[in-house]
């Protein structure tokens, strides 16, 4: 009986990646400048930064629901405004309760 051998796990998740990471692990360039995840930066509880969306689902001044590769993102709060919004990023501002990720 011939045993086919099979890789540790360690190695299973190295072949995982994608080509975007593989690519970035060689040039020596940080992953998240080249992914297509989501990152949020949030500056204290008045700003939110949102980069690599898709879309905005729904955009109230309670509520603002981004698309994103991953899920979508949903921001809640009161007196938000979108103070910024272009292709790479959007700035929301407002009384910022909570940031959840919905898959």
């Amino acid at each position: 009986m011939i045993r086919k051998k099979t890789p540790p796990a360690s190695k299973k998740k190295k072949e995982s990646r994608t080509v975007r990471e593989k690519l970035a692990r060689i040039l020596e360039i940080p992953e998240e400048i080249v992914s297509d995840h989501p990152k949020i930066t949030s500056i204290g509880r008045k700003e939110v930064f949102v980069e690599n969306y898709k879309g905005i689902i729904e955009f109230s001044n309670e509520i603002i629901r981004i698309n994103s590769n991953y899920g979508i993102i949903a921001i809640t709060g009161k007196n938000m405004k979108i103070r910024e919004i272009t292709s790479e990023g959007i700035i929301i501002y407002g009384d910022i309760d909570n940031i959840d990720y919905v898959v």
